[in-house]
C-alpha cells in the first residue's frame, strides 16, 4: 500500500480530497475492522528487515524502559523523565504491524518548506496527518497507531533506526500510559 501521492502537498483542495476520501475510510478500516480479524502472530511485517530484527528490536524497547528512565512526551528529558517501569519486560508483540512507506522526494519537501534544499534523497521522512483537521501535515521519521492491533509506519531508509522508539510507544500504551505527546 502506498500512502503517498506525489505533487498533491502544494494543492490544499487535492489534500482534502485525499484526507477525507483516502485516509479517513483507510483509518476506519484498519482501527476497527481489522481489530477483530483473528491472528496470533507477532509481527505483521512490511518491510525489508527480517523479522529477527523486528524481535530484536522489541526486546531493545523492552529493556530501555523496563532498565532506565524515560520521556513521556516528545520534549525529552526537558519533558521530565518517568522511572523506569519492570512490567514493559512482560509485554509481547501481539500483531504488530509494520510497514514500510517510500521516503517522501527532497523535491516534494521543498514545496511545503524551503529549508529541505539544504538535505539529499533519500530524505528519511514521511508525511502525517496532524490533528489539526484534513488540512494538516507534519514530516516525521516514523509514525505509531496504537489500535487494538498496532501499526508503525516508518520511512524506507529509517527502518529499523526508528522501531525501538515506536515499539517502545506501543509498550507504553499496553501498559495504560498516555503516549498521544510522544
Amino acid at each position: 500500500m502506498q500512502l503517498f501521492i506525489a505533487g498533491y502537498q502544494g494543492n490544499m483542495f487535492l489534500r482534502f480530497l485525499r484526507s477525507f476520501f483516502v485516509n479517513s475510510p483507510l483509518s476506519i478500516w484498519f482501527g476497527y475492522v481489522t481489530a477483530y480479524w483473528p491472528s496470533s502472530a507477532a509481527f505483521i511485517n512490511y518491510t525489508s528487515v527480517s523479522d529477527a530484527v523486528l524481535a530484536d528490536c522489541w526486546k531493545q524497547a523492552q529493556q530501555s524502559l523496563g532498565t532506565q528512565p524515560f520521556p513521556i512526551t516528545d520534549a525529552g528529558a526537558n519533558g521530565g523523565m518517568h522511572a523506569a517501569d519492570p512490567r514493559a519486560l512482560t509485554v509481547q508483540p501481539k500483531h504488530v504491524t509494520v510497514v514500510s512507506v517510500p521516503d517522501v522526494p527532497i523535491a516534494d519537501l521543498i514545496k511545503i518548506d524551503p529549508a529541505w534544499s539544504k538535505d539529499k534523497d533519500p530524505s528519511g521522512t514521511i508525511l502525517s496527518e496532524t490533528g489539526n483537521g484534513f488540512l494538516g501535515y507534519t514530516t516525521c521519521h516514523a509514525v505509531t497507531e496504537t489500535w487494538r492491533k498496532p501499526r508503525v509506519y516508518a520511512a524506507a531508509s529509517q527502518v529499523p533506526a526508528v522501531l525501538v522508539y515506536e515499539f517502545q510507544n506501543i509498550i507504553l500504551h499496553e501498559l495504560g500510559y498516555d503516549v498521544e505527546g510522544r
